[in-house]
């Protein structure tokens, strides 16, 4: 299913100046995660593990991705461990946006919701700031 709509953050529709695309990152997921709340009726709700809850309270973590990086290479999904494991315990859902940068904004071309007790993978490596194992999952392997 391909998504064609737009979104904007207010600073985007206000005119002010935009940064190059990889210092947007953190805009650019925040925008997906709009368009997950708006798509799947999310409460936003941040925490380690979670951005978002359902209505009837499961948590919700926002994964993005971008197909379009600058690079050339396809953005990834990327999970951490222990949060992974948190939201699993708690019956947690992922929603996984593969999206484009479209002008200043984002145009979604794929979402998927996936509960996170069915994902199965093999963790490797710090994940940074984090300080947890990690895995980067490319958004083929989540829409194939």
């Amino acid at each position: 299913m391909i998504e064609d709509r737009v979104f904007l953050s207010k600073s985007q529709v206000m005119g002010q100046k935009v940064m190059n695309r990889s210092k947007k990152a953190a805009r650019y997921g925040a925008l997906a995660e709009q368009y997950a709340r708006e798509r799947y009726g999310l409460d936003a709700d941040h925490d380690y593990s979670h951005d978002a809850r359902t209505d009837d309270g499961r948590p919700v973590e926002v994964k993005a991705a971008m197909l379009n990086r600058a690079s050339g290479q396809t953005g990834r999904f990327r999970l951490f461990e222990e949060a992974h494991r948190e939201l699993a315990a708690d019956d947690g859902i992922y929603v996984f946006v593969a999206y484009e940068a479209s002008g200043r904004g984002i145009r979604v071309r794929r979402c998927r919701a996936v509960a996170a007790d069915e994902i199965e993978v093999d963790w490797y490596g710090a994940g940074g700031h984090r300080d947890s194992q990690q895995v980067k999952i490319p958004p083929k392997a989540v829409f194939s």
